[in-house]
């Protein structure tokens, strides 16, 4: 039903199997959130797998290179990812009440009328908009 939330899943369950990468169906909006972690440093990076044995269609994959902070890949840069708004509850937050993860070491994904940003780029535009998810 949700294609993020399935994205997000995927994720915390590779970084459990201490996995180097993970791969997910692609949407633009993956992307906006991918690029979002990339800069923000939760993961390393990600790629679109655009070649036939990766390609469904017109849907094409999207590998996600995940980062971990020690070579046994015992501690992870994704402590945990929280879906807030879901399709049956969309959650929304003017500039004043988006939130702030644990006192600002983690971010907030906002849909603004600008974007996908993190909760602090919405308030220095100060810009309310969908709570997508918090990531810490």
């Amino acid at each position: 039903m949700d294609p993020v939330a399935d994205m997000f899943s995927a994720i915390k369950n590779a970084i459990m199997r201490k996995k180097e990468y993970v791969d997910v169906p692609s949407s633009k909006m993956k992307e906006k959130i991918l690029e979002l972690l990339k800069r923000e440093g939760f993961i390393k990076n990600w790629e679109r797998l655009q070649d036939e044995a990766h390609r469904k269609g017109t849907q094409y994959t999207l590998r996600i290179h995940l980062k971990y902070l020690d070579p046994k890949r015992e501690r992870n840069a994704i402590t945990n990812i929280v879906k807030i708004s879901t399709p049956g509850k969309r959650v929304y937050a003017p500039v004043k009440r988006i939130p702030y993860v644990k006192r600002g070491l983690g971010i907030a994904i906002v849909s603004t009328d600008s974007g996908i940003v993190t909760d602090h780029e919405a308030r220095a535009m100060k810009k309310g908009g969908e709570i997508i998810a918090i990531v810490w």
